[in-house]
């Protein structure tokens, strides 16, 4: 295995680390701020975190996490400052450090600091061997069991699922500079799993319950459309599998909507990247499916596009029913670029994003979101 694995491993279990370190935290207003002074840092403590399967404990591996927590410590000597590392073996060494010891880490860079600021370093200073990534991961889910709304190690890994992905995002959306940004408190995150979102991600950990469980507890948690409310999804890049097309994808969703429909059932809406729109279009003519585009190959009509279906009920004898006989459409299709000029959107309903951040034109309504699944997975949830 490579080094980007290891640096992709390095950075999950840096964020499991930071989660634990929020849910642990003893006020639900405590800041933890994320990839700021290092890797981790309160206003109390400042982490460096270290994950090293593949490597040996040495003096030499933590030398340059140990000078920039001693330069740390020189412009705030007030705080706490820990390295918490894993390594395949720790050769012997234990969580104690002297000024031998410290002196060994830093090598030639011994000479860098006075004797007075490396032994006060040393009184705030921890070395913390952590647990493996797996054994970690799981003190995390049973720290989520503890929440008075997780019922089950079901739910605990659906809100892990949805924090790591909260987590994620604050270091890769916002800048360093952007210090506001990269922090987070347990307030934040409670609020954030009691906003009434629906959000499902695939975790970069489902290897650890398996490929059928962890589709078992995704389709649990998937709210699909409800046949009379407007349901509207946006797709991003979407891996496409040979069997399953985006279009394929698209219209076997909406005849499973339809499905025994009644004369109120909603057309799907769905937000096509610009390269698949084409495509996905085609196949529904193929089918024989209605759909409505706002004639946006020709010149777009917002209204036009918005406009709900015309639909006739079946008739049963002399008697109509409130079966659906006909409709002029059952699904409106737009490009992403068609969309992205809108400056309000006039068809209300829930979302459901693959692959795509939220949009502005979403307000305040429920959304789902589903990250890194194929068309073929996408369409098992349905």
């Amino acid at each position: 295995m490579d080094g980007g694995y290891y640096a992709i491993k390095g950075f999950e279990f840096q964020i499991d680390k930071t989660l634990l370190e929020v849910l642990t935290s003893s006020s639900n207003d405590s800041v933890v701020r994320l990839e700021q002074i290092q890797d981790i840092d309160t206003d109390d403590y400042v982490m460096q975190v270290k994950y090293k399967e593949a490597t040996k404990l040495n003096p030499s591996v933590i030398r340059k996490p140990i000078i920039q927590l001693i330069e740390e410590y020189s412009s705030d000597p007030n705080k706490d400052y820990i390295l918490y590392c894993y390594f395949a073996d720790n050769n012997g060494y234990n969580e104690t450090v002297d000024s031998v010891l410290l002196d060994k880490i830093l090598g030639k860079e011994e000479t860098t600091f006075s004797v007075s600021l490396k032994t006060n370093f040393l009184t705030k200073f921890k070395l913390r061997f952590s647990p493996e990534f797996q054994n970690q991961y799981d003190i995390v889910i049973d720290k989520l069991q503890e929440l008075s709304f997780c019922g089950s190690q079901d739910d605990a890994r659906y809100y892990y699922s949805i924090l790591v992905d909260f987590l994620r995002k604050k270091v890769i959306n916002n800048p360093p500079s952007d210090l506001g940004s990269r922090q987070v408190t347990k307030g934040e995150l409670l609020s954030h799993l009691n906003s009434g979102r629906r959000i499902v991600f695939m975790p970069a950990y489902k290897e650890f319950i398996g490929q059928q469980e962890y589709f078992k507890l995704l389709k649990s948690r998937f709210l699909r459309p409800r046949k009379n409310q407007n349901t509207i999804f946006r797709f991003g890049n979407v891996e496409v599998e040979d069997s399953c097309t985006l279009g394929s994808l698209t219209h076997q969703i909406v005849e499973k909507h339809y499905y025994k429909a009644t004369h109120d059932v909603k057309p799907l809406t769905f937000i096509i990247t610009d390269d698949k729109i084409e495509d996905v279009k085609k196949h529904f003519i193929s089918q024989n499916c209605p759909f409505n585009d706002g004639c946006e190959t020709i010149q777009f009509n917002q209204k036009l596009f918005e406009s709900p279906a015309i639909i006739n009920k079946k008739i049963s004898g002399r008697r109509t029913t409130n079966s659906l006989s006909k409709t002029s459409f059952k699904a409106r299709l737009v490009s992403e670029s068609t969309f992205s000029q809108m400056s309000e959107f006039g068809i209300q309903g829930s979302w459901v994003l693959i692959n795509t951040p939220r949009h502005q034109l979403i307000g305040e309504t429920d959304f789902q979101i589903i990250n890194q699944l194929n068309t073929q997975q996408i369409l098992k949830l349905f």
